[in-house]
């Protein structure tokens, strides 16, 4: 009978250096395309947010005229005497601020 040998192959340093390359520009391409992808996303949410920062923006403004209205006095005064109500001086205390 005659034995069967068999060669080893040992990896030329050509081919595994072709098939890192290889493997190197598969795993750039898709991180490329996926950051890419992902910084349109976070863009997208960007001017969402900004969009939303602005109309807040506006409602706090809209809101400090409306307070800065009810509290003013002559307003107060007015609502009062509609109401039937009349400031009586004589009562009014004044309390220091401890």
């Amino acid at each position: 009978m005659a034995k069967i040998i068999r060669k080893k192959r040992k990896l030329k340093i050509q081919a595994l250096a072709s098939l890192f390359f290889f493997f190197s520009t598969i795993l750039y391409l898709g991180s490329v395309t996926m950051l890419k992808s992902y910084n349109y996303v976070l863009s997208a949410k960007v001017e969402s947010i900004e969009a939303n920062r602005a109309d807040l923006k506006a409602q706090v403004a809209n809101l400090e005229a409306a307070v800065k209205q009810l509290s003013n006095y002559d307003y107060i005064v007015s609502i009062a005497e509609k109401a039937g109500i009349k400031a009586n001086q004589s009562n009014v205390k004044i309390l220091s601020g401890e």
